[in-house]
Parts: structure tokens; C-alpha cells; sequence
């Protein structure tokens, strides 16, 4: 017998057929080749096999990671945990004194339009759109990535008490408030639970209302608020003050999201309880001493918030805070300044304006300012006429695919695969027609059609806009804006002849026509699809309204 050079000792037999080449084939197969009796080429397999299984078994530790305690490893730069056991990242929670799950953000299929109407009275009114809350948070060097999408904030601030055309805290509170708010959301990156927001937007106000009381100490001046937070599928309103917070549902019913806070409350009507419930419940409330202010909670209002020898005060900055989670039949949400709430009615013609509106939200803004406007016949000094509106134009529902989503906005008439070419065929460009209204703040307020100068306000071109709209909408075969364009428009396009007054021409993106007319408008023509009206649109030149003609 000779020795194998593996170590493996054939017989006579084996050794034979080794000597005839391919030894393997022949010994390493029978089953005595090995000790155990296991063929080798087997035992090498199972080798490779368990060096594999152990190698994948070792989890790798990430870069920048420094073992903290036990299986915990820590990463100054990041501010993150990593647990050995899981390999997730974790991070601190102040609240529950614990390691929590880093949560990672989650983009919804939510498509949110957003526009806001002040009438030129309104001077004591801010509305705020922030439609990326990213973004601030970015110029201010933080980072709110870990938040849902889409992330916005929008607001209405209705100030009182203030001097003629002016109110510092309402102005005070429009700047400032993102930046009470944003350094909250950005130090916990963890999953944003509810109660969570809650407090975040409750220490928020409370804060900023002490930041303006110490920069402007001794003032009476304050303002009601209404906030709007879109994190994915939640809404967030919190409240001060009395300005109405109303839901609107496709089935055109409203809900309202938050009560007012006023003596007598004026939400008592609408919700049919008696004079005297009202009454009663307001004398629950209300102080001995008569009452300066009807608001029982708002910014500033110093002078209502001192303590004086044990007496409580009449006001609190203290918000109501709501969560709404955004389904399929939630049409949009609006605020609006009491006194133009009340002028109209109330819900039902928020409900009407909402369905007439179809999905713009700055002709819905503009209606409810008409509206009150025509019902009061004089506006006075520093109306509260004012609201911002919001449409939903698409909420995903939870667990739908995209697909799914799309089947339920398609109209009847469409075949699926006109669908799937309307949905994955973006144009590479658009023909539009235009009708531009100039207004005396616009750049270049010159109408050179007509060779005069522009002096209506920007309020009055929007009034004549959003009537041009409404009789645009009506007739679908666009021989009323043809008409309209010729007779309004101060662009020198309205006089091209026939079916192309106010044409534009072929627009690329990034264009020289997109250049001249600026991204909002090449944004809002490349939305639109084919023989449709955009809502109103601001540009430098003035305002829009634009029709998709191919």
C-alpha cells in the first residue's frame, strides 16, 4: 500500500485505479474513503458550508461606533445607538428616560393644494404657507428628514388690539413661530406619536408667547392663531382665539376640528344649544370683573395675563390641539377669520364654496372673502376678512398600492391603459394660453396693449380674475376665455387672432418662455392636463390664469 497525499491510506484495489488517473472518482466516492465513512468531497461541502454560515453570522459593527455598555455601541458624530443583537440604530428619548427605534420617514401619496385670500382691509391679518417645512429647517441647520411626508405647516393670525394698519403680535407670531417649533421636531428622531405633537406645539405657543412678551413688554396688542401640521397622513390644528377651523368632506359636510375660544361662544349657535346654555356656560367661564377682550385664549394681551393678588388670568396661551388622520374622504380643511365666518353663514356655505371650487383652493379662499364682502355690503378699518384653504387632492389609502390609488381617481370613461399612459407619459412640453392681469405692485405696472398705467390693487385683479374663472368653468369649449382674454388681458399675447389670444406657445421646462414667466407658472402648466384651467397664479408680471390648449 502507499500513502495518498491527502494522508488517506488505499488499498491495493484503490490504489490501482488511482494509478489509471482521476483518483478521486474512484476512491473518494466509496464509502470507506474516509474515517467516518462519509465521502470526502462531502466533508469539504459541509466545511465550506459551516465557514460560510459562520462568517455570515458575524454582524458587522458600523463605522464611527464605540462599544458603550454590553451590547450597545454609541456614535458621537450621528447622536445614534447601535444594538449589537438586532443591528438597528436606536436613539434617546427624554420622555421615557429609554432607547427608542430610530424611526425612519415614510413618504404618503398625499397631494395637498394650498392658497390664502386677505382682503386689503384684512391689516391685521398674516396667513403663513410653508408647503416644505424642510426647507426652513435646513437654513436654520437642522434636520427633520426623520419626519413623515409630505412635511408642512400652514397658518392664519388674526390680530386684535393693534394699531391702525399694523399688529405687532400677529406679525411677531408669523415669523417666529417655526422657529419655537422646529428645534423640537428636529432633537427626538424617534416615532412622532400624537400626544407627542400635541405637547411639542403646546410648549411651541406657550414659548413664543413669552418671547414676545419680553420683546415688546407692556403692550395690549395680540392675535388669534390657527396652525396646520402635515406629517404623512396626520393633520395637526392647534388653536387660539376664535378663528374658525372647518373639515370638509367629499360628501360636502363639515366637521370643525377645534372649538372656539371666545365669551359668548360663538360656536354655540351653529351647534343649536340655547341662548341660555350659552349664556350659562359663559358665566362658568368668565371672571367677576367684565371682560376687556371676547378671546378667552391668544398671544400677547399682556395686560390680561398679569396676576394681581391672587387673581386668575384672563387669558392663556395655552392652544387646543387636534389630530386628524387624513383618509380618502377628506376633501380638505380651511381657516377663517370669525367675522368672515360668521358674515357668510357659517359651515354650509364653507361646504358650497368647497364643491364649487373644484379643487382650487385660492378661487375658494376668494369666494369666501366675495361673499362676506357682498353679505356686509361696507367693510371697515381692519376687517378680519381672511382665510386659508386647503385642498386634498389625493390621500393614498392605508396598505393601497399606487396603482390602486390611481384606479379610484380615474374617470369612468378611461380605459386602464389610457390611464397607465396619462400617469407614465410626462410631457416634454406644453402649449398654454394665458390671461394675465397686471396690478400696481407687480414689476413693470404698465398695460402695454393699451398703452396706460395700472392702478387697481392686487385685490381688485384678483376679484376680476376669479369672476373671469367662474365663467370659464362653465363653458367647456373655452370660447369664453377667447373672449375674456381679448377684452382683460394686459399681455400682448391677447391679440394673436382667433382660438390663440393669449397663447404663449410651446413651453420646455427650463425654457426661454419658463424663464420669462418663472418656475410657479411652468409648474402649474406642466400640472395641468390638456383643455384645463389652472387656479390663480402670482408671477412679477402680475396674475394668471392659464388654460392647457395642447
Amino acid at each position: 500500500m502507499t500513502a495518498n497525499p491527502r494522508g488517506v491510506v488505499l488499498t491495493g484495489q484503490q490504489e490501482a485505479w488511482a494509478l489509471k488517473g482521476n483518483p478521486g472518482k474512484y476512491w473518494e466516492d466509496k464509502p470507506n474513503a474516509g474515517y467516518s465513512g462519509t465521502p470526502l468531497w462531502r466533508l469539504h461541502a459541509e466545511r465550506e458550508a459551516q465557514l460560510q454560515a459562520d462568517a455570515g453570522s458575524t454582524v458587522k459593527i458600523p463605522d464611527g461606533f464605540v462599544r458603550r455598555e454590553g451590547e450597545w455601541y454609541w456614535s458621537e458624530k450621528r447622536q445614534v445607538y447601535w444594538r449589537q443583537s438586532d443591528g438597528r440604530f436606536y436613539v434617546w428619548d427624554p420622555l421615557t428616560r429609554d432607547r427608542v427605534e430610530l424611526h425612519e420617514s415614510l413618504t404618503y401619496e398625499v397631494s395637498i393644494s394650498v392658497g390664502s385670500v386677505c382682503h386689503e382691509r384684512a391689516a391685521q391679518v398674516r396667513p403663513v404657507i410653508v408647503r416644505d417645512l424642510t426647507k426652513p429647517a435646513q437654513a436654520l441647520r437642522m434636520s427633520i428628514e426623520h419626519l413623515d411626508q409630505p412635511c408642512a405647516m400652514y397658518a392664519l393670525y388674526e390680530g386684535h388690539r393693534g394699531g391702525p394698519g399694523r399688529n405687532a403680535c400677529s406679525e411677531f407670531c408669523a415669523t417666529h413661530l417655526h422657529t419655537k417649533l422646529l428645534p423640537r421636531l428636529a432633537a427626538f428622531r424617534g416615532h412622532w406619536g400624537d400626544e407627542r405633537l400635541k405637547g411639542a406645539l403646546r410648549e411651541s405657543f406657550e414659548e413664543l408667547d413669552a418671547s414676545f412678551c419680553a420683546k415688546h413688554p407692556g403692550t395690549k396688542e395680540g392675535c388669534s392663531a390657527a396652525v396646520a401640521l402635515v406629517l404623512g397622513r396626520r393633520l395637526v390644528v392647534a388653536s387660539l382665539g376664535d378663528i374658525a377651523c372647518v373639515a370638509c368632506l367629499r360628501s360636502s359636510e363639515t366637521v370643525r376640528l377645534v372649538r372656539a375660544h371666545a365669551i359668548p361662544d360663538p360656536d354655540a349657535e351653529e351647534d343649536g344649544e340655547s341662548e341660555d346654555e350659552s349664556a350659562a356656560q359663559g358665566s362658568a367661564e368668565a371672571p367677576a370683573q367684565p371682560r376687556q377682550v371676547r378671546w378667552t385664549r391668544a398671544f400677547g394681551d399682556q395686560d390680561l395675563k398679569v396676576t394681581r393678588h391672587g387673581s386668575v388670568p384672563q387669558i392663556s396661551a395655552t392652544p387646543d390641539v387636534t389630530v386628524l388622520q387624513l383618509e380618502s374622504h377628506h376633501h380638505g380643511f380651511a381657516f377663517i377669520c370669525r367675522q368672515l365666518y360668521a358674515s357668510i353663514g357659517g359651515s354650509p356655505a364653507v361646504a358650497t364654496v368647497f364643491r364649487r371650487s373644484a379643487g382650487r383652493p385660492r378661487m375658494a379662499s376668494g369666494a369666501l372673502v366675495d361673499a362676506a364682502v357682498q353679505w356686509l355690503g361696507q367693510v371697515g378699518e381692519d376687517c378680519g376678512l381672511a382665510s386659508v384653504v386647503a385642498f386634498f387632492d389625493r390621500i393614498e389609502e392605508p396598505g393601497a398600492s399606487k396603482e390602486v390609488a390611481q384606479q379610484a381617481k380615474r374617470p369612468t370613461s378611461e380605459t386602464p391603459a389610457q390611464a397607465k399612459r396619462r400617469r407614465t407619459q410626462t410631457p416634454a412640453q406644453v402649449r398654454v394660453r394665458h390671461i394675465l392681469l397686471k396690478h400696481r405692485d407687480c414689476r413693470g405696472a404698465v398695460d402695454k396693449v393699451r398703452n396706460k398705467q395700472v392702478r387697481r390693487t392686487r385685490g381688485e385683479a384678483e376679484r376680476l380674475l376669479r369672476a373671469v374663472l367662474e365663467e370659464c368653468e362653465i363653458d367647456k369649449g373655452r370660447k369664453v376665455f377667447t373672449q375674456r382674454c381679448r377684452e382683460l388681458s394686459e399681455c400682448q399675447s391677447c391679440l394673436k387672432a382667433g382660438d390663440l389670444a393669449g397663447d404663449v406657445g410651446w413651453m420646455k421646462k427650463g425654457g426661454t418662455e419658463s424663464q420669462r414667466l418663472g418656475e410657479a407658472f411652468e409648474s402649474a402648466a406642466f400640472a395641468l392636463q390638456v383643455n384645463q384651467l389652472s387656479d390663480l397664479l402670482d408671477s412679477d408680471q402680475g396674475i394668471h390664469i392659464i388654460l392647457r390648449s395642447a
